[in-house]
């Protein structure tokens, strides 16, 4: 037996992909944050694909602003559309050898952890074809966001949103119908026996689609991971560049042709829609968002019946209706929500069993029997308690 230390193994190299039509607003935030992607990953390479944007002097910005990041660009000499630009960067990813591939919209924000996670993900099942991530804009995958708040697209809340969910799901690679395109890893070993994008779907819409679908054909896995965020403003360049008409979210001739050569295809969509999958997903993701940002940047309790979480002050906000007719309560942070049932009155014990800490103020906005029970709690364990009950909230 050699004594000598092993061999580190070889550092798995993945192409980040990035395809740019126009996008002056916000593609050098996507790029500053897959520059960051790069940076803190071995093997990680980024690529941007410039489809010959048209916006006058665009494309000899976005050449500098890749040299000064250190990202490799390539400007297309016509407009080849989305399928066709997606294509150079599976045949780049085949060519230099690489072990996986993401192809990417340019209106995101990456995570730091996006590439280790994806691939962390992808090399659990080698069956595994694809893989879609999270966002807060995913076509159906979507991760709720009904308070939408723009700290979302910030870069550092994108890495901590994303550390959360990658704690809290790990490996979780889940079936699905469907990749998105939007950003979605291909194994490079999946690409070199399912093909290329096919140039039918013209400037785009459904390649994605039926990709996956002629993936899932030579027995391959079609997967969405909940354990990467990545941010997602939506539609960034398509409607500029004439892909989607004012108004509609899809291609509709596209459509068809997938209906013509997958006949199932609606009814799995339909099946998994009608699933308990994407709740239960939704769910365990905003408890464990709310939970650790409680537990990191702490949180207020209130007895209230107006909806104050619009409000940006940095910290979780739990709120309970003061009379207690909904045994509930409900805890926001950046636009993400959960709901913690309540089996007795003990508001605050039971909040800082499952945070971990006590809440930093306690109050009471109108009177009820919960409003009365969080006084009387907060006077308990000597909190700071306003009592703001004086004008009722609601006649």
């Amino acid at each position: 037996m050699s004594d000598a230390s092993p061999v580190p193994a070889t550092p798995c190299r993945c192409l980040l992909a990035v395809l740019v039509y126009n996008g002056r607003a916000f593609v050098p935030d996507c790029l500053r944050s897959a520059a960051k992607v790069r940076d803190s990953t071995e093997g990680a390479d980024v690529l941007v694909l410039d489809d010959c944007s048209p916006d006058p002097g665009w494309s000899d910005e976005l050449r500098e602003f890749c040299r000064e990041l250190d990202l490799g660009y390539y400007r297309s000499p016509q407009n080849l559309g989305i399928p066709r630009n997606m294509n150079l960067a599976l045949l780049r990813a085949l060519h230099d050898n690489y072990d996986h591939v993401i192809i990417a919209n340019s209106d995101l924000v990456f995570p730091k952890n996006l590439v280790q996670q994806l691939v962390a993900v992808a090399e659990s099942d080698p069956t595994i074809g694809s893989v879609t991530t999270w966002s807060n804009s995913a076509s159906i995958y979507s991760l709720e966001n009904p308070g939408r708040s723009p700290r979302i697209a910030e870069s550092d809340a994108v890495d901590w949103l994303s550390e959360v969910v990658a704690d809290e799901f790990g490996l979780t690679a889940v079936d699905v119908p469907t990749g998105v395109g939007f950003c979605m890893l291909m194994p490079v070993v999946a690409v070199r026996r399912v093909g290329l994008f096919d140039p039918v779907f013209g400037r785009g819409y459904c390649e994605e689609v039926d990709w996956c679908l002629r993936s899932l054909a030579l027995g391959f896995r079609v997967t969405l991971t909940p354990a990467v965020f990545v941010y997602h403003a939506g539609q960034g360049s398509t409607e500029k560049a004439g892909v989607l008409r004012l108004g509609d979210t899809t291609v509709w001739p596209n459509e068809r042709i997938i209906d013509l050569r997958y006949p199932m295809y609606r009814s799995q969509i339909d099946s998994y829609l009608s699933s308990e999958i994407q709740g239960q997903l939704q769910e365990r993701a905003s408890a464990r968002i709310v939970a650790a940002a409680a537990r990191r940047w702490g949180y207020v309790v209130e007895a209230s019946w107006l909806d104050r979480t619009s409000r940006e002050d940095g910290v979780v906000h739990f709120t309970v209706e003061p009379d207690g007719r909904k045994a509930l309560v409900c805890g926001q942070f950046l636009g993400f929500r959960t709901e913690v049932p309540l089996g007795t009155n003990e508001i605050l014990p039971t909040l800082a069993a499952m945070v971990g800490r006590p809440p930093m103020r306690v109050t009471a906005f109108d009177r009820g029997r919960l409003a009365d029970a969080l006084g009387e709690q907060a006077a308990l364990d000597a909190l700071q308690f306003e009592d703001r009950s004086g004008y009722p909230e609601r006649v």
